[in-house]
């Protein structure tokens, strides 16, 4: 399709979402990676009771006409889908991973009173809640989904709050739930409205970067764990460059804040500096003063013009005599 994409103007979805329409047979997620393996795949045949339109008209792409670029998601779709990883989910579990062993046991045991028909497992097991006839499928499903993770590399975490895929560091909170409807209800007190299971089956991605798979007309969840391991692994590298990016932002609110603190702490020593000197600037020019006006008496007594001289010299912050007497407070207050 996507070669189809580069001859014609239409994208490969678009191609996608044409053959669907015209009832015409597409490869399965993963067929195309069997057949680079060597696998021999059997060709589906037309349908023979179609009566709609059996032709679509394309215009050709002009060369200098590039192809919508390839999202990075559907990039890392196609990259594991090429991978070797137990994607098929089983008929009945073989196998199982301990997690699932242990939910199995709940959901054989537990009910959410809040969400009537619905089994749910215990704290610090697997998130699941969903109507005890869909626990074999939710189980399957999410034993193969820990299988597909941990041979990634990547770990699947369990806590009394929520479970976690866990890549590179990041933690993805996911769960696992049948969808419900809301019903009307007549005979119970202090409650109008209930919540009923539907048969629907989602698997979720939680958080800052929400997602949902479920069951669709024309894929079941059981065949979109590609899709799924390719979300995980994209929101933990959209996770790390947000972290990244929060981490940046704040060492430099964290700069900005030291070069403001440092700046005013500046600021208050200029000031301070600054009063000081004009405290020293009067003293200095009241001891002028004074020294004008002792200058200027007549014939003044010997002992107390050297006691007036003495005051003048302490009050000099140039030559900031001692004086028994008098301290730096009363210079202050002069």
């Amino acid at each position: 399709m996507t070669e189809i994409a580069k001859k014609y103007i239409i994208s490969d979805v678009g191609f996608r979402k044409l053959c669907i329409r015209l009832n015409i047979p597409i490869p399965k997620s993963g067929d195309w990676a069997k057949v680079k393996a060597g696998y021999e795949l059997r060709k589906p045949k037309l349908s023979t009771s179609w009566k709609g339109k059996a032709f679509a008209e394309l215009d050709e792409r002009p060369p200098d006409q590039q192809v919508k670029k390839v999202s990075e998601l559907d990039r890392l779709v196609k990259q594991v889908t090429l991978e070797k990883l137990p994607f098929k989910v089983p008929e009945r579990l073989t196998k199982p991973d301990i997690l699932t062993i242990a939910a199995k046991e709940s959901l054989s045991k537990l009910t959410d009173v809040n969400h009537p028909g619905m089994a749910v497992t215990a704290k610090g097991q697997l998130d699941i809640r969903v109507a005890s006839s869909n626990a074999g499928r939710a189980l399957r499903f999410m034993d193969t989904l820990i299988k597909c993770i941990r041979a990634k590399g990547y770990l699947y975490e369990v806590d009394n709050d929520a479970n976690y895929v866990i890549i590179r560091n990041i933690k993805l909170r996911v769960n696992f739930r049948e969808q419900t409807n809301k019903f009307r209800v007549h005979n119970k007190p202090y409650q109008d409205f209930e919540w009923r299971p539907n048969g629907n089956l989602s698997f979720r991605l939680d958080g800052r970067l929400r997602a949902e798979w479920k069951d669709l007309k024309i894929q079941l969840l059981e065949d979109q764990l590609p899709k799924i391991l390719a979300k995980l692994e994209l929101a933990a590298k959209q996770e790390e460059e947000y972290l990244e990016k929060a981490r940046l932002w704040q060492e430099n609110w964290e700069r900005q804040r030291r070069i403001q603190a440092e700046r005013e702490i500046r600021q208050r020593q200029e000031q301070k500096g600054f009063q000081e000197l004009m405290v020293k600037a009067k003293r200095w020019k009241q001891a002028q003063l004074l020294r004008e006006y002792l200058a200027a008496i007549p014939n003044p007594d010997g002992e107390w013009i050297s006691w007036a001289n003495h005051i003048a010299d302490w009050l000099d912050p140039i030559t900031n005599a001692y004086d028994e007497w008098l301290t730096e407070k009363d210079q202050e207050a002069i």
